[in-house]
């Protein structure tokens, strides 16, 4: 299981293109009682985070109900199985609008989000997703009613061209699988890496093929890069490491690399010895820390893993709380005040708490688990803390600290 953020669904990678719609946004009634829909995996290779979403929504849909529930009223939650493709997602979207739900935890997968949020949209109904990362999402056109917990690619590049100036480096090669994933998120990397100060010698895409990746090795090898940045995925960004580091004999390079790439898939080549020591990346932190909320998670599941599910927590409670803070059930209403719930208030972790302080006419800022969480006024986060992640000998993932991007 990939603790990387799901940024696509299956071997598909989305586009980094939304089609422009005409805003047919249909307004929903108010009546008064806060209705959740859940998009998740039952089964298949998503089983796992598709439990640990659920249990997520069910810990706070409980502890929001136990509480007194949204402006009086108890919270109701449905769940539809995402599947493992987005024609699936978007059968459980549809029930689910049609349903007459006010707000949708989900998709998990960014293809599936892609594919679905324009009926959502359409629809009136605000959509949270707690692991959609994918940069072609960050300007989709929502009309303000699509939120994420879980930060962005743009983030995560950020957070890649750090790790380079951590380095000591003052230049870096950046290469990547040339694709509508790939694209824009080395754009973005190459941005931050400019921004930091760091001179990109070199950037070039692959397409995956061999031949492919022997012509961008042959250009690399002449630049003697000291870092590597590799994006891509799962399959090809091990290949492409292997290959540029058995291509330079001499002051062999460091690498940079993607959460995609922290668990090679199943038959790709591996990473061990010295190479293994000479490549560390970043991942959104996918499971929690907080030993209370663990601990109540195991509450509502005793298996759980608890693989995102923090960030399905967050969603259902900064739905709720937008909701009681401005007295509607309206995904219109809801969604204006995420940004304010979120920021620029007494500090909170759990529904019961932040609601007491809106009672007595207090802003609040709410934080969950992370302690960090903010949301700017585009539905995206705005800082987040990431996993900073190396290999050990045998070419296992290993855990190396944290790393805090964005503006707080």
């Amino acid at each position: 299981m990939s603790l990387a953020a799901c940024s696509s669904s299956g071997s598909s990678t989305p586009s980094t293109t939304s089609t422009a719609f005409a805003s047919t946004t249909t307004a929903r009634p108010d009546d008064g009682r806060l209705e959740l829909g859940v998009i998740a995996p039952r089964g298949g290779s998503e089983a796992e985070l598709g439990t640990s979403v659920r249990d997520g929504v069910d810990l706070a849909v409980a502890e929001i109900n136990k509480a007194g529930g949204v402006n009086g009223q108890p919270v109701r939650a449905v769940v539809r199985d995402e599947g493992e493709n987005p024609a699936t997602a978007a059968l459980a979207m549809q029930d689910l609008v049609q349903m007459g739900v006010d707000a949708i935890i989900g998709p998990t997968s960014s293809l599936d989000a892609l594919g679905v949020l324009k009926t959502a949209v359409n629809a009136g109904v605000l959509t949270c997703s707690p692991t959609a990362s994918a940069m072609s999402l960050d300007a989709f056109p929502d009309n303000g009613l699509f939120v994420r917990t879980v930060p962005s690619d743009s983030l995560e590049a950020v957070a890649m061209a750090r790790l380079v100036e951590q380095s000591g480096s003052s230049q870096a090669a950046v290469v990547y699988l040339d694709d509508a994933y790939g694209r824009p998120f080395a754009q973005a990397v190459q941005r931050g890496l400019q921004a930091d100060g760091t001179t990109v010698s070199m950037s070039m895409g692959v397409d995956g093929s061999e031949a492919s990746i022997k012509k961008t090795v042959a250009t690399l090898a002449d630049h003697h890069p000291d870092v590597v940045v590799v994006v891509a995925d799962s399959s090809t960004g091990p290949s492409i490491i292997n290959a540029i580091d058995s291509a330079i004999v001499v002051d062999k390079p460091t690498y940079v690399v993607n959460d995609a790439q922290r668990r090679p898939s199943a038959g790709s080549a591996t990473f061990s010895g010295s190479l293994a020591q000479r490549i560390e990346g970043v991942s959104p932190l996918a499971y929690s820390s907080d030993t209370t909320f663990v601990r109540a998670l195991q509450g509502v599941d005793a298996t759980t893993t608890g693989l995102y599910a923090a960030n399905a927590y967050d969603c259902v409670n900064v739905i709720a709380l937008s909701a009681q803070a401005t007295h509607s059930s309206v995904a219109r209403t809801i969604s204006a005040s995420v940004q304010a719930v979120t920021t620029n208030g007494t500090a909170c972790e759990q529904f019961s708490d932040c609601a007491t302080e809106l009672a007595a006419g207090h802003n609040i800022d709410y934080n969950g688990p992370s302690e960090t969480l903010a949301i700017g006024s585009d539905g995206d986060v705005t800082n987040a803390v990431f996993d900073r992640f190396g290999f050990n000998d045998a070419g296992r993932d290993v855990s190396q600290g944290t790393i805090t991007i964005g503006s707080g």
